[in-house]
């Protein structure tokens, strides 16, 4: 009897945190006051390369997690940050000042170059049928591909993928 009791109190304790949660989701899809007080709002931690201390301290940050966080966007020295917006998911956003950004293409005004998604054929060692059927492919070519790149069969590939600009790429096992 005391098993059942257990089992009970954890089931409705599951289906209780399950409607809060649920609960919760829904009210801040309706309600715009709600979602910042559930989830909070972004906050500007760094402008112009100075972290804001209360905002620090709001959001219960020290320094060392901001450098971290930081890091992990490769950005090596807060001089280089116009804008570090701390998400309301813990995330930083950071817009670099424009002598630390990277270049784009566009900056160099070249020409814009195809982009296509690569297609995986062989995983495992296993042949993916419709995806080499989808580029017009069959068997053949697939064996011809391995061969001239020193394989006797697809057995001995853990993956392998097709891209239309740079051809196959094979992993061995």
């Amino acid at each position: 009897m005391k098993d059942k009791v257990r089992t009970f109190h954890f089931l409705y304790a599951i289906g209780l945190w399950t409607l809060l949660m649920l609960g919760i989701e829904f009210i801040t899809l309706k309600n715009k006051s709600a979602r910042s007080l559930f989830l909070g709002n972004p906050n500007i931690i760094i402008r112009n390369g100075v972290i804001d201390r209360k905002l620090l301290k709001k959001n219960k940050l020290d320094i060392n997690q901001v450098l971290s966080l930081l890091r992990q966007n490769n950005v090596f020295s807060v001089r280089e940050v116009k804008y570090g917006i701390l998400e309301a998911n813990g995330q930083l956003s950071i817009l670099l000042k424009s002598k630390y950004q990277k270049p784009e293409k566009q900056d160099f005004n070249l020409p814009e170059s195809p982009v296509d998604l690569p297609t995986s054929l062989i995983i495992d060692g296993e042949i993916l049928w419709d995806n080499l059927h989808e580029h017009g492919f069959d068997k053949q070519w697939l064996h011809n591909k391995l061969t001239a790149n020193g394989y006797e069969n697809e057995k001995r590939i853990l993956y392998a993928d097709w891209r239309e600009s740079e051809g196959i790429h094979i992993s061995p096992k």
